[in-house]
């Protein structure tokens, strides 16, 4: 998690201290889903930028390569996703 708030910071001009641990926690449960194999892949649905960036950029260098992908959407549209929006028929 550690580079995951580097690369945040980074990338938004702030200090590693400022940046929330929900940011960097998305990272690693994102890790944990795969490193388990709970998932084969992992879409993270997020209306942080640099969070996406930093998930996409750090887990392949950890051996999750093509397993994850980050797609911004609006507070709006986060409101109305529920589980059932992600169950098989």
């Amino acid at each position: 998690m550690d580079g995951a708030r580097r690369f945040i910071a980074n990338e938004t001009d702030r200090s590693e201290d400022s940046i929330e641990k929900a940011d960097t926690a998305l990272l690693g449960l994102a890790a944990q889903v795969l490193d388990t194999e709970t998932a084969s892949t992992v879409v993270l649905l997020t209306t942080d930028k640099p969070a996406g960036e930093a998930a996409e950029a750090l887990l392949p260098e950890h051996g999750f390569h093509d397993q994850i992908e980050y797609q911004y959407v609006s507070t709006d549209c986060l409101e109305t996703i529920t589980a059932n929006c992600f169950s098989e028929p």
